[in-house]
């Protein structure tokens, strides 16, 4: 039983009472050993809602299966709501169908359109579950709530992720209000706040400008250490992000690694003491170092648990007479890059930083849908290749896929697109742990990337397989104008019927139905002059289910996240020479405040400026899709009485809860920070006059509205 507008977990459907269709045995594999059985239902082709229950001795398990021939699918936002109905048989819309909508304690009834499409705008009434006939056949869905979107945004970055207490930390942002469906330029003043352990340990004030763009600075108290957040606040609107603050008393610690550097000979970590401004000797330091056998790609969840991760070294060093103490960390012998987080602790005063050793000029990343998978469900595989100094994509790079469980291995060739990111798909899997390899040859080195996934049952997992639909789309353009057309080309092998082309942004803005012509649809769509975060979206009925795939649509207009690159005119130069740089954006928006930074790593987290436009797409239609390839609205239901759980108990795992080491965030040395006006396509940069490898980072906010950001490298010799 499934309770309408509720999240309580599903209750068993009693059957002592009730007849059986039909019984069957069958004999599982003996011993005390997992391994899956499957078996097949007859019930030949009536529809109906059946519950299947199994059971030995006294324990008992159902499933619930619905033989319909009606799918449903519903696109969910703050603004509206639709549904689609298809026939899961011929891929045909199901025009004229009936479909009750629970609105409060009443169902209300309406009809699908010719093309099997029902629109909901009036959200003060917004169902919580809908219930479509046909024929014999019914179908149902649970209408998920929905955030309304915000009043005002303000985005905010920081010069560094990390600081040291009694410094000052420079931010810059903009802020946008409400105004209708859009958002505009927001003026006044902002004011800034640091706060941590209940209280507010420093403010500042920042005047907008006609950009809608601040930017100050805030002192950190010399008291202050640990994880602060800061927060900007402005026209009714609150956004900010974190703050590592390392303590520092009378004595200050710094952390300074010889990167870039041969990963092969180990890697040169520095750490000094010191007093007004000179070294202190004797000064023992309690060291910890972690290493991820990765490179952070940019924009990743900062302290999302990876693979791999261990401590490395913990020990003590004792500054020498100059107040400084050395290591070397051994070269790793697993061929895989390395990310490392150091925290460096003496009595009164801390100090951490990140540092990332790559073997290649590019990096992969390979991240599985889901860290676990139900048995027999396709696994699912986003593997991204970019620049490990500042992020840039590595677009049409050949990448060797591979899913591994002991001799068990599956392989694929997949090539990265312009984004530098590919999909794959594995669905032939095995119980267990399976390694998952990506591997890349660049320029004489060999680039690798490894992740887990685990494969058990559901009834021990808790979860559910993801929806892994290889549906794909291409668009005539990569990025577009408000008012401009899109043309869309959408493929699904083996797919038949009716294909639902749609597209979606802070409500569904255009619908088209398409003949799925040998797996492939093709539409025009009207732009119009959308909101939030702007997609094409395509549905397809195949083998009997609805496959769905999506594709991001890069808008340049007023108060839109805009695709953005820089470029420089060479990636080497001499000590004091001047980069020319070149920003690539479309153009044509006017003048702009353009935040710059030159630092000698690449920043991460509150620092990272490439993915602040992005919170210009608040926003978003979600999609449902109960007549998936792989359905996850339910896994197994077990009566109360039931002993199910003694079906797996021999076999289930003992799991200690373990919480992963932190590689912390980056802290690289700030070298330039400059906040120019302007509406010029280039300027220049002084280079440093120390050799070594940097990250210049632009963050550009448009008077009219639009937001860009991007970041580049090169080598000072």
């Amino acid at each position: 039983m499934i309770i309408a507008g509720q999240s309580r977990r599903p209750r068993a459907i009693d059957t002592a009472h009730r007849k059986p269709l039909v019984r069957w045995r069958f004999s599982p594999p003996p011993g005390f050993r997992f391994e899956s059985s499957d078996v097949a239902v007859p019930i030949g082709d009536q529809e109906g809602f059946y519950v299947v229950e199994a059971r030995r001795g006294d324990a008992v398990q159902q499933v619930w299966l619905n033989r319909t021939h009606i799918g449903l699918l519903t696109k969910e936002s703050a603004e509206g709501l639709l549904l689609w109905g298809v026939d899961l048989r011929s891929g045909k819309a199901l025009g004229g169908m009936s479909v009750d909508f629970l609105v409060g304690l009443h169902l209300l009834e309406r009809k699908t359109d010719t093309n099997g499409v029902i629109v909901w705008r009036d959200m003060r009434t917004r169902p919580t579950f809908a219930l479509a006939e046909h024929n014999a056949a019914r179908a149902f869905v649970s209408i998920l709530p929905q955030a309304p979107l915000p009043g005002a945004i303000v985005g905010m970055r920081l010069e560094s992720a990390a600081v040291r207490a009694g410094s000052t930390v420079r931010f810059a942002g903009f802020a946008r209000h409400r105004v209708g469906e859009t958002y505009k330029l927001a003026s006044g003043d902002v004011r800034v706040t640091l706060a941590g352990q209940g209280k507010t340990i420093a403010a500042a004030t920042a005047r907008l400008d006609t950009a809608g763009a601040f930017a100050g600075s805030i002192v950190v108290p010399a008291n202050a250490a640990g994880d602060y957040a800061i927060l900007a606040s402005v026209a009714g609107g609150v956004g900010g992000t974190s703050l590592h603050v390392d303590a520092a008393g009378d004595l200050a610690l710094e952390i300074r690694a010889g990167c870039p550097c041969d990963a092969a000979r180990g890697v040169p970590l520095a750490f000094a003491a010191s007093r007004a401004g000179a070294g202190v000797a004797g000064v023992p330091i309690d060291v910890e170092v972690v290493r991820t056998p990765h490179i952070v790609p940019p924009g990743a969840a900062e302290d999302a648990p990876r693979w791999g991760t261990t401590i490395v070294y913990q020990g003590t060093l004792r500054t020498g007479a100059d107040g400084r103490a050395q290591l070397v960390l051994p070269a790793p012998t697993d061929g895989l890059d390395s990310t490392y987080g150091v925290r460096a602790t003496t009595t009164g005063a801390t100090a951490t930083t990140r540092v990332a050793v790559p073997n290649a000029r590019i990096a992969l990343a390979v991240e599985p849908a889901s860290p676990s998978a139900d048995v027999g469900a396709p696994v699912a595989i986003e593997v991204r290749g970019f620049d490990p100094a500042d992020g840039s994509p590595a677009n049409g790079l050949a990448v060797r896929l591979r899913l591994s469980h002991g001799s068990t291995i599956s392989d694929q060739a997949i090539t990265l697109d312009e984004h530098g990111r590919a999909h794959a798909i594995f669905r032939q899997t095995s119980l267990g742990s399976n390694l998952v390899l990506a591997e890349a040859d660049v320029d004489g080195h060999h680039v690798i990337d490894a992740a887990t996934v685990v494969v058990e049952p559901s009834a021990l997992s808790g979860s559910t397989a993801a929806d892994t639909s290889d549906v794909t789309l291409a668009l005539d353009k990569t990025r577009y104008r408000p008012g401009e057309k899109i043309v869309v080309r959408a493929s699904a092998p083996g797919a038949v019927g009716e294909a639902l082309l749609t597209l979606d942004g802070a409500r569904v803005y255009t619908t088209r139905l398409a003949l799925a012509t040998r797996g492939e649809a093709a539409a025009t769509l009207e732009l119009g002059d959308p909101q939030g975060d702007v997609r094409v979206s395509a549905a397809f009925v195949r083998d009997g289910a609805i496959a769905l795939g999506t594709a991001e649509v890069h808008l340049d207009g007023p108060g839109r996240a805009r695709t953005t690159e820089i470029t420089l005119e060479r990636t080497a130069y001499a000590a004091g020479d001047a980069a020319h740089v070149t920003v690539h954006d479309g153009g044509g928006h006017g003048p702009a405040t353009l935040v710059i930074r030159l630092a000698d790593g690449r920043e991460s987290g509150p620092a990272l400026f490439d993915d602040a436009p992005a919170v210009l797409s608040s926003g978003g239609t979600s999609s449902q899709n109960p007549a998936s390839e792989s359905p996850a609205w339910h896994a197994y239901v077990a009566p109360e009485s039931s002993k199910a759980s003694d079906i797996f108990a021999a076999e289930q795992p003992r799991k200690v809860p373990t919480e992963p080491p932190s590689i912390g965030v980056a802290a690289p040395r700030t070298m330039l920070w400059r906040v120019d006006r302007g509406d010029a396509e280039s300027f220049d940069v002084p280079v440093p006059r120390e050799p070594g490898h940097y990250v210049l980072s632009i963050l550009k906010i448009s008077d009219d509205g639009d937001v860009g950001a991007a970041s580049a490298s090169f080598g000072v010799q």
